[in-house]
Order: C-alpha cells, then structure tokens, then sequence
C-alpha cells in the first residue's frame, strides 16, 4: 500500500487517508458501522460475500456507483457514501438471505454475543423478523473436521475466511465448497485431509457465525459471560498476545490478542491450553519446612542465614517476569553466590513457535542476572560441583533441576531451597520450599526474542492467601540485607519506579502506559 496522505469524502465529511488503502479499513478506521463478514485484515480480500457494498465515485462531477469496500482503494478527491441507498438495498436483500437459512439456536450457540449476524441485524430494521420457518428448532449436526474442532454447516454463511486461512497462513488446501442434496454449497475438507495444525482453532476465532466449534468449549458459559484479560502466552520467546476469558476465579479459554508487531491475529492451540498446565499440576500452596507447614518469616529467616554461605548456587530461568529479575538482581548483589541461567529449547514451526520455550530471557540479560554467553541448556556444571563439594547450597526459582542433570545421589550436607508454584521432586527434597503466584495470578511484562516489552494482567485470584508474586518474595529476603532506605519493593510502583531508575533501557517508561502492542527496547 502507498504511503502518501490522500483526502476524500466520507459520509460527507474530509478526512486523510492513504493512497490505495482498501476503503473498508478507512470505514473501520473512523467508526462508521459496515458489515463485513468476509473482510480480515491478515487474509487475502474477495468481495465474495457482498455484504460490505457501498456507495463510491471519483470525483462530484461522476455519478455514485457500487463497489466492495473490502477490495475497493482510496483515490484522492474520491467520495464515499456508506449510506448510498442502492447499495443498502442490495446489501439487506443479501443479509436476509442469510437470516432466512440461519438456525434458530442462539442460545446453544458458542458464539452468541459476539455473533456478526446477531450484531448486524440488531442494527437494522431485520431485528424484529422472524425466521421461524416450520414453527420449530432444528437439531445442531456437527461434522468432526479435526481433533478439536466441529462443524456446523447449517451456521455457515460462505464468507470463506476459513478458506482463505488455511491457504494464506497455512499454506495448505483443505477447505472447499462442494453441492449438498438441497442443491446449496457447503463447506468441506478435501478428500483424506483433516484439521491437525496446531493453528486450527484459528478457524473457531475467524468464523463470524459460529459455524466452527471448539470441542472443549461445548460445555462452558459463552464468551459474553466471561471477562476478558489481557496476557502474554509463556510457551516460547515469541510472546504471544493473548485474552483469557475468566469467571468466578476460574479460567476457562485462551484466546489470541491481535498485534500485528508479534502475533497478528493468530495463536497456537497449544497456548489455548496454558491455564490447564496448572490445573492439571499440583500446585504448591503452603511454606515448608523440613516437611512441616510453617510461616512465612520462619522460611525466610532459614534461607537468610544459609545465604550468607559462600557456597550457594542460584538457579533460575526465563519463565520469571521482569520485575522477578529486577528484584532477585537486587538480592544476588547481596550475596555470594554462583548464577546458572536455563534456556529450555523446543522444536521451532517457523511461524509463533520459537526454539526458546520461555519467554523472558531477554529480560535476565537487561537486568544484568546473566550475559548471553553464560546461558545453559543443563546443569551438568552445577552437577559437577556439587559432586566435588564445592557446592553446598542450591536455590531452585521455579525450575525441576533433576530434569536438567542434576544426579539424583546428592550429598548429605547439600540443602535444597525452592521458590516456584509446582510440587515436583525437586520442591519435595527442599528443606524450605515456598510457593509464588502464576502468571496467572500476577501482573507485570516480559520482553520478548525481539525485545518488544509486553505487559500481562492479574486474571485469578493465587489459591490461598499465603501464595505472594516472586518479586514480592525476593523483596523480603532483599529486605534482611540492605539498609532501611532500600526498604521500598513492596508494591508494583515501587518496583517500576526502581527499575526506570536503574536500567538505561526503561527510563522513562511507565508500566501503567505500555500500550497493547509493547514497546520495542532495541533492534537486536
């Protein structure tokens, strides 16, 4: 698209547009209602549905004729009338061709409250037609189309998005159109294929009717009952703009945020399923210690005293939030101790999957915790210490250390000390072990592989009272060796406040005004 600021008309009015630019974004762009169902911004453009017809010419002199905003381009001095009487006709007429077939079970439908039929029709002069044609409701009949995902075929209004993704971001053919026994075009897979990418659920998203269905949602409150969050998905280093859908302290969807500087609009079925990883986990709910349930200061007060050996390893990874880093900075300054950074690596798809599988390494790296060169994959070096005694002391941030070579046979002088949220072997042979909240459960940012500072939303409540943020926890401890006035991490303001202070790369940067698509930091 050309960059050059163009004027022309809307509705009667100036506005500055950009040459070439498709005539239904200028539309979106200035709020002015207009059905287009078959319009996405990340997908190719038709004009197959002919629902978002309006009225255009090129200069006063021409008479208006009709033309697909979704394909249409902004010439200057052009003239755009939505309002055009010949191209509302044509545009009702349409619209109730696709009331006339479309069932009648909004309120079984996943998609209710958010449904393009349902907010088109509430707008015009259709919202009081009735579409009862044989005085009763049919049956849904859902066709399997993959692992996750059901179709209904009677819901679909031929808008072709579902198409048009899985050949533009896919690059697969696997959707077409083919003529059912009443004579109408319906949609199907290709013979032999299926709907088995890990980016199908895109497709439940994309629908506007809710033709497409995810398997796991059947069952749950439709999305207008649920608040929407906005977070990061922590699968990889891409950092995945997300809503979660919650109630009643309980998460019960994932879906994606659109950024077009990380994401666009798409997400991973994968990071659909984050909040299942811990609820499907045991999580760590009380403070222990030697086996015994105690408060909170008595765990602290042990892991104090066994800092001030100079024998402590401190490990850590990329899953912590910046403010995490930012903090625990603060306590390693403190200490002696000897720092061991895991990278989890994974199979990369190319596309939001990358082979960083946390999502905040670049984070460690500002915040001084660990230089590029000394990030590890295992923990065969800490392994090799430990046997030769020259390590008595380990603190586990959020990290299964016997996942990444640590021998299970360990000295009997060695103490384990674990600070994270699951109960694993490693949380089970510490002698003091405190739980923190999830991401979840928590506000703050990460910066992505492209060192783009993204922010995430508290979406649930931590399980019991007793379960506190990570950084909130290294603040206490941080509290026990620093003079009264460094006493001032115990708030997300202060925090901020400390870091825009200390760290070059977020000076002047408020928390509370990082826009939804981050700010980039650097060009790495």
């Amino acid at each position: 698209m050309n960059s050059n600021k163009i004027n022309i008309i809307l509705n009667g009015k100036r506005v500055k547009a950009q040459e070439e630019e498709r005539l239904v974004k200028i539309i979106q762009r200035y709020d002015i209602p207009l059905s287009a169902p078959c319009y996405h911004m990340s997908l190719t453009e038709t004009g197959h549905c002919g629902l978002c017809l309006v009225g255009a010419r090129r200069k006063a002199t021409d008479k208006f004729s009709v033309v697909f905003a979704c394909t249409a381009t902004a010439k200057e001095g052009m003239e755009i009338d939505t309002e055009y009487e010949e191209a509302v006709d044509k545009c009702n007429e349409l619209f109730r061709l696709h009331l006339l077939r479309h069932p009648l079970d909004c309120s079984k439908c996943d998609k209710v409250g958010c449904c393009f039929l349902h907010k088109f029709a509430s707008k015009t002069k259709f919202s009081g037609i009735t579409r009862i044609a044989k005085g009763q409701l049919q049956d849904i009949k859902y066709k399997e189309f993959g692992q996750h995902i059901l179709f209904d075929a009677a819901k679909c209004i031929g808008c072709q998005r579902c198409i048009r993704f899985c050949r533009d971001i896919l690059d697969e053919e696997l959707l077409g159109f083919i003529r059912n026994e009443d004579g109408y075009g319906e949609l199907d897979l290709y013979p032999g294929k299926r709907l088995g990418s890990n980016y199908s659920l895109n497709l439940v998203d994309l629908c506007p009717a809710g033709a497409f269905v995810n398997k796991n949602c059947l069952y749950q409150p439709a999305e207008w009952r649920l608040i929407s969050t906005p977070s990061i998905s922590t699968e990889s280093s891409v950092g995945i703009n997300t809503y979660v859908l919650h109630k009643g302290n309980k998460i019960f969807r994932i879906k994606p945020r659109e950024n077009k500087y990380v994401n666009d609009a798409w997400i991973p079925n994968s990071a659909r399923d984050e909040h299942r990883y811990f609820e499907d986990r045991k999580r760590l709910t009380k403070v222990m210690q030697n086996g015994q349930h105690v408060r909170l200061e008595m765990a602290l007060l042990q892991m104090v005293e066994s800092f001030l050996s100079n024998e402590l390893a401190v490990v850590c990874s990329g899953n912590m939030s910046l403010e995490d880093q930012f903090v625990l900075r603060r306590l390693l300054d403190s200490i002696v101790h000897d720092v061991f950074f895991l990278r989890k690596k994974r199979d990369p798809d190319g596309f939001l999957i990358s082979d960083d599988a946390t999502p905040n390494v670049n984070g460690a790296i500002l915040n001084k915790i660990i230089t590029q060169e000394k990030i590890t994959d295992d923990l065969q070096e800490l392994n090799k210490k430990i046997q030769a005694g020259q390590c008595k002391r380990i603190l586990s941030i959020n990290e299964e250390i016997f996942s990444y070579g640590i021998s299970h046979a360990l000295p009997d002088d060695l103490k384990i000390f674990y600070i994270g949220t699951e109960n694993s072997e490693t949380s089970k042979r510490a002698i003091v072990t405190i739980p923190v909240s999830t991401v979840f459960e928590n506000t703050g940012t990460f910066i992505n592989k492209d060192w783009r500072l993204q922010k995430f939303y508290k979406v649930i409540n931590s399980p019991n009272g007793n379960i506190f943020p990570m950084w909130y926890i290294f603040s206490l401890l941080l509290n026990t060796f620093l003079s009264t006035s460094e006493k001032e991490l115990i708030w997300l303001d202060d925090v901020w406040a400390n870091m825009t202070r200390d760290v070059d790369l977020l000076a002047d940067i408020d928390f509370f005004h990082v826009n939804f698509n981050g700010i980039l930091l650097k060009n790495d």
